[in-house]
């Protein structure tokens, strides 16, 4: 099969058999290796051809993350991904096609960002093309990107004790009245296997193609089993990753009461693996509050006492919710003036620094030196905003100083993860 012209460097694309046959037989938890070769197909017949052979499994599958993965690739094959204003190449992201026609691939160290400022996005789901989200970067000056899994199961929401924490927590809903708990379960369930939950392999291949512009962070589902968590953990080391994401929300445990939360800490103590925690409320029926309780930063409190070598960071500062806009972020201000192992992301929450009374406080407590850029991305690509319009806002943002916009925009993020910089 031929690739697309935009895509130089790689190997040959897999024949079509082998292609099929990996995304209906690869392990359930690799959901996007397959999918990301299918952007590159060039042929209409190619891709036709692929379908036929998919669509029939589509209504087969037993398992919903095979069958997830299948729907995911008709989905890629129905819809190619072409670009023509910038040019992928595998290890070095995205050029102008003026930029590359003399360039050696295999030796080439040419620099897409001739004028340094390190902007680091630290907070990324990149379940779109690779060429469209490393062109997205370009536009936008991003130096790096810090990439999420997700572990996350929809048949968790079936298990008993799981199934009776959400319905008592939302029998408190007003939603309650209007809605039975069944197709709220339903929500859930489709809430937790949505693109944007990528798995650690998935990252780990992310990774392994661009190991100079991006950095990734697993993630293991504190609501199971010791042993899982156990074997996740390791796993997370062998693949590389520099951190873990944790979603309680939509996990399902509470950081001060979870079992395994001891391990975790302890694990990440020894390995100085960074804690990356969503705080706020979620998307879908997580917006509900009732539903969110385990993402308030307050929770945190015993874990960062009793380890204060270990750094978390709280994603979305707290602030998450399109109902009650800033609904912990007094909470996560406070946390981070009490903790120094305590930083706060932006991402879906940058209008916070538009607001001078809030950037004082973050001065007088938590300070601009653990404030990190995060966009969310794709997430802002839904209503319109673009990543190169977010850096630019807070380039022109009138209540920040210079310096404090460097540092939240990527000197933070580089000396916190350990990336040089001339």
């Amino acid at each position: 099969m031929e690739r697309q012209e935009c895509y130089l460097g790689f190997p040959p694309l897999p024949e079509p058999d082998e292609i099929s046959y990996r995304i209906l037989n690869d392990p359930p938890y690799i959901r996007w290796r397959m999918a990301r070769e299918l952007f590159h197909i060039k042929n209409q017949k190619d891709r036709e051809s692929l379908i036929e052979k998919l669509r029939p499994h589509l209504h087969i599958a037993t398992d919903f993350r095979i069958k997830e993965r299948i729907a995911l690739a008709l989905k890629v094959l129905h819809w190619p991904s072409k670009h023509q204003d910038y040019l992928l190449v595998q290890g070095k992201g995205v050029f102008k096609t003026s930029e590359i026609k003399d360039m050696d691939l295999r030796n080439s160290k040419a620099d897409p960002y001739p004028e340094f400022f390190p902007v680091i996005d630290f907070h990324v789901h990149p379940k779109t093309p690779d060429i469209n989200f490393f062109s997205d970067m370009r536009e936008a000056g991003v130096t790096h990107g810090v990439i999420l899994a997700t572990d996350t199961d929809p048949e968790d929401v079936d298990r008993p004790e799981i199934s009776d924490m959400l319905q008592a927590a939302y029998n408190k809903s007003t939603q309650s009245r209007i809605m039975p708990f069944e197709s709220l379960k339903k929500h859930i369930k489709e809430n937790l296997c949505s693109t944007t939950h990528v798995g650690n392999q998935d990252v780990a291949d992310w990774i392994s193609d661009y190991p100079d512009k991006l950095t990734g962070f697993g993630s293991v589902n504190l609501s199971k089993d010791r042993i899982y968590v156990e074997k996740k953990l390791d796993r997370l080391l062998e693949l590389g990753m520099k951190g873990i994401n944790l979603l309680p929300h939509f996990q399902f445990f509470n950081p001060s009461k979870s079992e395994n939360i001891k391990m975790l800490l302890e694990f990440c103590s020894d390995t100085k693996l960074f804690i990356l925690t969503h705080s706020g409320c979620g998307s879908g029926p997580f917006e509900i509050l009732e539903l969110c309780r385990n993402a308030h930063p307050v929770l945190w409190e015993s874990c960062l006492k009793k380890y204060p070598d270990v750094v978390l960071i709280m994603a979305h500062f707290g602030a998450y919710t399109t109902r009650i806009p800033g609904i912990w972020l007094y909470e996560a201000l406070q946390l981070g003036k009490k903790y120094k192992n305590v930083f706060a992301e932006l991402s879906s929450v940058g209008w916070i620094l538009n607001k001078n009374c809030v950037v004082n406080e973050i001065r007088k407590t938590i300070g601009f030196d653990r404030v990190l850029f995060g966009t969310g991305y794709p997430k802002p690509l839904v209503s319109s905003m673009t990543v190169a319009a977010m850096v630019s806002g807070i380039k022109a943002n009138l209540h920040l100083t210079e310096k404090e916009k460097r540092k939240v925009l990527g000197e933070n993020a580089a000396k916190l993860l350990g990336l040089y910089y001339r």
